[in-house]
């Protein structure tokens, strides 16, 4: 495990208090790479690049804000409002909540098509959540799995983490790779997707499916570590993720019978004109 890539006490005493840890680069490359591909896929959909800047700042504020407020009001033993400068204490649903309100309600004021714009980013939701459970493997910072049984394929799978922020000697399941895993296959198959589905907003019903049912499956074998079973042995994080698949249910339906407009509307791509064989296409000056 890497804790932290950088150390300013490896340079001078009096820097002891700089430190750059591995889960902070990991979430920072997961938002430059959302930015860079988020920025083509505006420009492909016909919306202004430029939007792609605020869209992933609103991420980051929504996302590194809602979390720690969940883990404070739900989770934390005491509120104080201190802690929400420290780098402890961060709940995955409480990110995704307030992020998407930021998002979606910025979309309403700026008058974007709203499914348009949840297609565009949401193969990039998938990846950045990925690049943020890498950062939770290399820092090893305690979201780790139950501990392994005597199966071989246990053994196989599991490992401990000595060296992590939050240490533990016992062979866990890396719930972390797991996730990290399923999300880069999910961000494989949305980008693939992109250019296939017609209908505005199927391609992020898609996404919420697939996200939620993999967080869902994934928090049975994940330690509890003081988080409350609320009824029938879930956690919050279960009943999130299983509201996320109810919505994307819905809105998958209800997107996906809507008829596609027979023009090109802002945003959404109209089929290429292929040339008849035998002519040329007239350049337009």
């Amino acid at each position: 495990m890497l804790p932290y890539v950088f150390l300013g006490e490896w340079i001078s005493p009096h820097l002891a208090w700089l430190k750059i840890g591995s889960y902070g680069v990991m979430m920072a490359l997961g938002f430059l790479t959302a930015a860079w591909l988020l920025t083509r896929e505006l420009k492909r959909r016909n919306i202004p690049p430029a939007h792609a800047d605020t869209i992933i700042l609103l991420g980051i504020v929504g996302g590194v804000l809602g979390s720690k407020l969940a883990y404070m009001i739900t989770e934390a033993e005491e509120f104080h409002w201190g802690d929400l400068l420290s780098g402890a204490g961060l709940t995955w649903h409480g990110g995704l909540i307030l992020a998407a309100a930021l998002i979606i309600g910025w979309f309403y004021w700026k008058r974007l098509p709203l499914p348009v714009m949840l297609d565009a980013v949401a193969p990039m939701l998938a990846s950045g959540y990925a690049f943020g459970r890498l950062g939770c493997q290399i820092s090893g910072d305690g979201c780790y799995g139950l501990p392994c049984g005597p199966d071989a394929v246990d053994r196989v799978l599991c490992m401990a983490y000595p060296h992590g922020i939050v240490p533990t000697h016992d062979e866990v399941h890396p719930t972390p790779l797991y996730e990290a895993a399923v999300n880069f296959l999910l961000f494989a198959l949305l980008w693939k997707l992109r250019t296939r589905i017609r209908n505005p907003g199927v391609l992020f019903a898609l996404y919420l499916i697939g996200s939620g049912l993999s967080r869902f499956a994934i928090e049975f074998i994940r330690r509890p570590d003081g988080r409350p079973d609320r009824f029938w042995g879930l956690r919050d994080a279960h009943l999130v993720a299983l509201g996320q698949v109810l919505l994307g249910v819905i809105l998958g339906i209800w997107w996906g019978l809507r008829r596609v407009p027979a023009l090109p509307e802002y945003g959404i791509l109209a089929p290429a004109e292929v040339p008849a064989p035998g002519t040329r296409r007239k350049k337009h000056r």
